[in-house]
């Protein structure tokens, strides 16, 4: 049975982790892990209208940690005729991954880390470890192009320490058909 364990309050819809959370259409269903590697059964499932959090340094829900946790959103949205999208992901203190039909488009853990020094001259330079990846906000954006229809959207995140921000929107460049949405709940 289904326990409402917070109130409506800015789109946003708390279950409990064991309900099964059904979003409306074109909103994104989140789930939160007390973990990095997304395994598990999520601590709490709920439905998010937007990819804008800033967290700060408390935990984003009841019974998870500050730090070291993952968020994961879904949905499947409508990209109407399709075309040319510009995908914007942001984050802070971790790493952002944006999957569209599965297939990776955006690597924030990957592709945008400090480099480390150049040991000596003429060395290539190597990109810092994973714990290094710092409080800085990060961004990336990646044109892509949706074939018209409903398409699923997938965004993880996780937070290693520090303050936890993430956030990610889907542009249609110009001529191409709009987003659906996120339907009023």
């Amino acid at each position: 049975m289904a326990t409402v364990i917070a109130a409506a309050m800015g789109g946003v819809y708390a279950l409990t982790a064991e309900a099964a959370v059904t979003c409306a259409p074109s909103v994104f269903k989140r789930q939160m892990f007390a973990n990095t590697s997304f395994s598990g059964t999520p601590l709490t499932t709920d439905c998010d209208s937007a990819i804008a959090q800033d967290w700060g340094t408390d935990a984003p829900a009841p019974g998870l940690p500050d730090d070291r946790f993952g968020v994961r959103w879904s949905a499947t949205r409508d990209f109407g005729s399709g075309g040319p999208f510009t995908l914007i992901a942001s984050g802070r203190d971790g790493g952002v991954r944006v999957y569209v039909d599965g297939r990776l488009r955006i690597d924030l853990r990957g592709d945008v880390r400090p480099e480390t020094p150049t040991p000596t001259p003429g060395a290539t330079a190597v990109p810092a470890p994973l714990s290094t990846y710092g409080p800085t906000p990060v961004s990336k954006s990646v044109d892509v192009s949706i074939p018209p229809g409903r398409h699923t959207l997938r965004v993880d995140y996780v937070n290693r320490s520090g303050a936890a921000e993430v956030a990610f929107t889907a542009v249609p460049l110009s001529g191409a058909g709009a987003v659906t949405p996120p339907s009023p709940r």
